[in-house]
């Protein structure tokens, strides 16, 4: 288990982004460590070249580790920083949907543009004022402080 990562000044809200879509595309592989520069490229909406650009500063910060012929793959101290990005997210989510009224449909924009401009303290009153939430208003879960995910109970429709 890793723990969610405590903000990091020199980590701008375009790392976190590439952090979260690199731990997305992970998971979604099923658990499957390394990422596709072209397949974070599509996630991204961005170019393979900016993609590579990117990966080589985030290595330097030893946020990710290429691996050559696979991908690209998080580091213990990226999957903390992505789990902090991706908590915030979804307990935004929740406030605005169960707090502010927000639609369902409309909640994951807004969270997007709100994720990586909140404090430690703000993400702390939402998690407390919404009683610890486990998941987001779409069903999916909410990382805790040390990182745990809980895993839906339950099997493959496929």
């Amino acid at each position: 288990m890793i723990a969610v990562q405590k903000r990091d000044k020199n980590v701008t809200p375009s790392k976190e982004d590439y952090l979260k879509a690199i731990w997305s595309l992970s998971e979604r592989t099923g658990g499957r460590q390394e990422v596709s520069t072209g397949d974070l490229a599509g996630a991204l909406s961005v170019s393979p070249p900016a993609v590579s650009k990117m990966l080589k500063q985030m290595e330097r910060q030893e946020l990710v580790a290429h691996v050559p012929y696979y991908g690209v793959r998080l580091t213990d101290k990226g999957r903390g920083i992505a789990l902090k990005i991706v908590r915030r997210h979804r307990l935004l989510e929740c406030f605005l949907a169960d707090t502010l009224g927000y639609a369902s449909a409309s909640v994951h924009d807004e969270a997007e543009r709100l994720e990586h401009h909140i404090s430690d303290e703000f993400e702390q009153r939402i998690d407390l004022l919404l009683g610890h939430p486990q998941h987001c208003p779409h069903g999916s879960p909410i990382p805790s402080l040390l990182g745990h995910i809980s895993k839906p109970k339950g099997s493959l429709l496929s």
